[in-house]
């Protein structure tokens, strides 16, 4: 479960390289390039990167884009679970 409190951290086999102004990902271990769009790739660099909360990035993208918080606190929640399923990130705790 992604909780407000949630910082997520890539796994040591996932590199990100910025491209255009968009985030690939490389997936070592499965050998699996993600791209992001803009948003996505916002998204990763303030909670990934940046060891921001989800309600730190939440916050900071609500005053950046025009979304109401509960459909951006789902998008971005559905997000950070596909990437833990992937294996891409882990959740810290702490």
């Amino acid at each position: 479960m992604i909780l407000p409190s949630t910082r997520l951290s890539p796994t040591d086999h996932v590199f990100a390289r910025e491209f255009d102004g968009e985030l690939v990902l490389l997936d070592l271990n499965g050998g699996v390039y993600y791209g992001l769009d803009a948003v996505a790739s916002h998204v990763w660099k303030a909670w990934c990167e940046g060891g921001g909360t989800l309600e730190e990035v939440t916050s900071d993208m609500l005053a950046k884009y025009d979304v109401d918080e509960v459909t951006l606190v789902k998008d971005i929640g559905a997000l950070a679970t596909d990437w833990v399923a992937k294996g891409l990130v882990e959740q810290v705790t702490g």
